[in-house]
């Protein structure tokens, strides 16, 4: 009966072993913006592609809403095991190195940029290197939305027409900058908070998104002009990188593999979305300007004073950049 006992004994040790060995490594992925989101449907998308990729080895477990944490306690807790992935608004990344602005200045990224792979890749190696101290690592930029204003009752055809508006923006000190180079006054609000604030005329309006205009702010935002280039928003997809190499070289590559599908899909798929998100707002009666070639250089000139300030500071930053572009056929 002893040895019969020993036996079922080391039965049941192996079968424990067996278990955990084959037990899927779990990826945990939050976010702060609603289950409804488009970014949301990506990161689904991404969880069942890297499941099948890695045939159920890697299960990506999305959690929106804020339900665990939001995009910036969420890469606070990057590195403790509790999260191994956030996709953040890219300038959030300034909070962690502020050299890494270069990606929100005023006229800099561009689409066409962006659609070239060997300068993509670039920027996003060269921004993951310079957050390497802090064991994170850039997987690649999503594409937001070419920013543009809104206002409720401001029909901005120049630069002229700006002067001292009251514009909410959201927060990092290049956008900041931006604003006051154009003559107006940044605000902080939430974006739950901006479309109130609108209609009541707290502010004259907003530094924001196509989808932002269709679906937050609506009629109550009836003007609205956009300076093609001006401000190129993006999420960045930033991992645990101590998490990332501790995985085996196939489930790493799905990995990245499986973001850089989506990635090229979704520049794509974005700009399709702004145009219809534009293009309901004026079916509605709201008013798009956009500036021309000249008008946009002007806006641009005046942009390049609040860049001053950046350039000084991270030359380093812009000589890699200009670097990539130079070897990737970038203009």
């Amino acid at each position: 009966m002893f040895n019969q006992l020993i036996r079922r004994g080391a039965a049941l040790l192996a079968l424990a072993i067996s278990c955990q060995a084959g037990a899927a490594t779990e990826l945990v992925l939050t976010s702060e913006v609603a289950a409804s989101h488009w970014k949301t449907r990506y990161m689904n998308e991404f969880a069942a592609d890297v499941a099948k990729r890695t045939n159920g080895e890697v299960q990506v477990k999305v959690f929106p809403a804020s339900q665990l944490y939001n995009d910036q306690d969420g890469l606070a807790a990057i590195g403790t095991g509790a999260v191994h992935m956030v996709w953040p608004v890219s300038v959030r990344l300034e909070t962690l190195d502020p050299a890494l602005g270069y990606i929100n200045l005023p006229f800099g990224l561009s689409d066409e940029m962006m659609a070239n792979e060997c300068f993509a890749q670039g920027l996003t190696e060269m921004m993951s290197e310079r957050l390497k101290s802090r064991q994170l690592q850039v997987l690649g930029l999503l594409r937001t939305a070419d920013l543009f204003f809104i206002f409720r009752d401001r029909d901005v055809k120049s630069l002229a027409d700006m002067r001292g508006a009251k514009l909410r923006v959201t927060g990092g000190r290049i956008f900041l900058d931006m604003v006051r180079s154009f003559d107006a006054s940044p605000v902080s609000l939430a974006a739950s908070e901006m479309s109130t604030a609108l209609a009541q005329g707290a502010i004259d309006g907003v530094l924001s998104s196509p989808a932002g205009w269709s679906e937050m702010i609506g009629k109550t935002g009836k003007y609205a002009f956009h300076v093609p280039g001006m401000s190129l928003a993006t999420y960045a997809v930033v991992a645990d990188r101590n998490w990332m190499d501790a995985l085996t070289d196939q489930q790493r590559q799905a990995i990245v593999d499986s973001m850089n599908a989506i990635i090229k899909r979704q520049w794509e798929e974005a700009r399709a979305a702004d145009a219809e998100a534009v293009k309901k707002m004026e079916q509605q009666g709201s008013v798009y300007r956009v500036a021309d070639d000249a008008g946009a250089a002007e806006w641009k000139a005046r942009a390049d004073a609040a860049k001053k300030s950046y350039t000084d500071k991270y030359g380093d930053v812009v000589k890699q950049v200009e670097s990539i572009s130079q070897r990737c056929g970038v203009k």
